[in-house]
């Protein structure tokens, strides 16, 4: 037996004799954190073990036909000497906590698949070959002999997909296929999840991405795009801030292009936030010294400063690594 195949069967053993748990995500949850979330309440739920997910805003998840029921939200703080599984999280202060960080007593056990994962957890199910949270789910369904839910399999399903790209990132393997297959023997329908996360666009998504690629500032001949999205953009286009998914990777897309960036000045918390794409460039190591994390080819980080500023910085500091990483 594997390591990996061990390590998942040990949770699995862990999870059946739980009595009552927590749940929580990282900040700025994107689907993978919402699914793999959904997915594991789902789990609880059918072997009988009370389970919440605690959030410090659940305004901030993203808004699909197969969210959360009401139930299974808190806003409160996880019960001191709780049990919290955390999802999707490479460390904890990224958790997006009522109460702004770990009550005393909790136990851990968390649940990932960044490279960059420091292991905060009592417990660590820590698969960097995963392609999403949502397999790892989906793996622990399965050594429980589970047939989960087709909310909870399209919610999976979905998160899957949004963090191989549809499928196509370096991260989809085998045993991703295996798990999108088992999700669709469990109801998830590839046809309906594709249509809702990838053709439901506006004409104001439209014009958030002009608006964006008006921005663009190109450093390096064109290897390093870096653009910006100001507050009074989304408000002149009556965007919300998610409609602007989508246009890093699109930026990072193009022909000859081996970093992009998007900058989103927010209402709320720090000024900035920075999203990065690469074609091969560990963009995660230089998010983690900003204070965030991420993936190697996807990561992100917060700023506190004036989108413009940050820009005319990150566009100059970008191509000056890259061309040390490339001489």
């Amino acid at each position: 037996m594997s390591a990996e195949v061990w390590e998942v069967a040990s949770v699995a053993d862990r999870m059946r004799a739980e009595r009552a748990v927590a749940v929580a995500v990282h900040e700025h949850p994107d689907l993978d954190a919402l699914g793999s979330a959904i997915g594991v309440l789902d789990v609880f739920r059918q072997i009988g073990v009370p389970a919440q997910l605690h959030i410090d805003d659940p305004s901030a998840l993203p808004q699909v036909s197969f969210g959360p029921a009401t139930g299974d939200i808190s806003t409160a703080p996880p019960p001191t000497g709780c049990v919290l599984y955390a999802l999707d999280a490479g460390s904890a202060p990224r958790l997006a906590l009522p109460g702004g960080g770990l009550p005393a007593g909790v136990t851990v056990v968390n649940i990932d698949h960044h490279h960059d994962n420091t292991r905060y957890g009592a417990v660590n199910l820590v698969l960097p070959n995963a392609s999403s949270v949502s397999e790892i789910v989906c793996l622990l369904a399965e050594e429980l002999a589970l047939r989960l839910s087709a909310r909870a399999a399209t919610a999976l399903y979905a998160g899957i997909s949004f963090d191989t790209g549809h499928f196509r990132h370096a991260s989809t393997g085998s045993a991703t296929f295996r798990a999108a297959a088992r999700l669709v023997e469990w109801g998830a329908d590839p046809h309906t999840i594709y249509a809702e996360l990838y053709e439901r666009r506006g004409l104001a998504d439209l014009r958030l991405l002009a608006a964006a690629v008006r921005s663009v500032r190109e450093a390096l001949g064109g290897r390093v795009l870096v653009a910006v999205l100001t507050a009074d953009d989304f408000a002149h286009l009556g965007a919300a801030d998610g409609t602007a998914e989508g246009i890093v990777e699109s930026l990072n897309s193009l022909r000859g292009v081996e970093v992009a960036a998007l900058i989103k000045e927010q209402e709320l918390g720090p000024r900035c936030r920075v999203s990065m794409r690469s074609s091969g460039w560990d963009v995660s190591r230089f998010a983690a010294e900003q204070g965030g994390g991420g993936h190697r080819q996807a990561a992100g980080f917060s700023i506190d400063r004036p989108p413009e500023e940050v820009a005319e910085w990150l566009s100059s500091v970008l191509a000056r690594r890259l061309s040390t990483a490339s001489s």
